[in-house]
């Protein structure tokens, strides 16, 4: 009856590790994304492999992102100049969010 229990518990434990391991966090990785800034409408980035940070032509969100670097458990994103233009945590499986710095602090969200 103990071992029964046993193998019952071990089954239970392995099965909610595969679903924990299946649910990361968005982590930026080459490709096409949407950045929302504020009340902005949303608009098309391109990131690279090499940490560039391009948003569209169309993209009108003031200081621009240039560049992204990992950050602890997160994402720094940074102006041509080099000034931390916002830094992004986890926010579910499918976005990155944060506040811009300077004098407009608004809400900054990646998403896939």
């Amino acid at each position: 009856m103990r071992t029964r229990y046993l193998t019952l518990s071990i089954l239970l434990m392995l099965s909610g590790l595969g679903t924990a391991a299946y649910a990361q966090p968005l982590a930026l990785e080459a490709g096409t994304y949407k950045l929302t800034v504020g009340a902005k409408a949303p608009c098309d980035v391109t990131v690279t492999a090499d940490g560039a940070f391009t948003p569209a032509a169309n993209c009108v969100i003031g200081a621009t992102p240039a560049k992204w670097v990992p950050a602890g458990s997160g994402y720094k994103l940074l102006t041509p100049a080099g000034d931390i233009y916002a830094v992004l945590k986890p926010h579910g499986e499918d976005a990155l969010q944060g506040m811009s710095f300077g004098v407009s602090q608004d809400r900054v969200v990646v998403t896939r």
